[in-house]
Formats: structure tokens, sequence, C-alpha cells
């Protein structure tokens, strides 16, 4: 009888994912990245941060996982500066425009059952 995954657990095997596919979507054929609000080059995976848009702590279960919400950093932008939110918004409305950034905010206010939802991105995420 296998016990279920709890929640914590759940979601640090979807955020694995979520760093991959991250990594992934805006890595350079070089092999780097540049972070996402400062430029700054990142020459290794593990310095390549995963940094959310809407911060997770307050965007809730439906976007913390939600690849449009994520995009690489550096660890000044993330971790020091925050995230560095004046400069991801407005490079996030440069780049995906104000009806995308708009969408976010109002999917900020989803509420998803957190056992279920990360199941169906597991899922998923496991397949990209």
């Amino acid at each position: 009888n296998m016990k279920k995954k709890t929640v914590s657990q759940l979601g640090k095997k979807v955020w694995e994912h979520c760093k991959r596919l991250v990594r992934a979507k805006y890595v350079k054929p070089n092999g780097t990245w540049n972070c996402y609000t400062c430029d700054r080059l990142i020459d290794e995976p593990a310095k390549a941060q995963t940094g959310h848009f809407i911060p997770s702590s307050i965007c809730g279960y439906f976007l913390r996982y939600d690849l449009r919400n994520l995009r690489i950093q550096c660890y000044n932008c993330n971790i020091n500066a925050g995230g560095n939110g004046a400069e991801y918004y407005k490079r996030m409305v440069i780049e995906e425009g104000q009806e995308y950034v708009d969408q976010l905010f109002l999917d900020k206010q989803k509420t998803v059952k957190a056992y279920d939802h990360l199941i169906d991105l597991l899922v998923k995420y496991e397949n990209l």
C-alpha cells in the first residue's frame, strides 16, 4: 500500500520539473543564460535560478508552478533583490504584452486544491 505523497513532497517534485523546463526554454545556443532582469551572464545551470514574476509568497499554488510566471534570474536579482520586481514587470510587458501580464495578476486570485493541482502538473510536466 503506497502512502500518498504529501503536498510538500509533490511540490518539490513539480518544482524540479519547473527548473528543468525553464532552464531548457531560455538557454542560449552556447549553453548559457542571461538573467531576465539584469542581463547578467549565467554560465552554469546551478547558478540559473528560477525566479517568479509574481512572487511565490503571494501567488498561491496555481501560479507558483506556472511556467508563464517563471524566468531565469541570477542569485542577486532573485534572492538579494527579492525578484527585482519593477524590472521584471517592465520586461514582461515589453516581451509578452500587457494582456499577458494582466492575465497573470488575474490568475493570482485562482484557488486550486493543492494536492490535485500538483498531481495534474506532475503528469503534464513529466511529459514535457
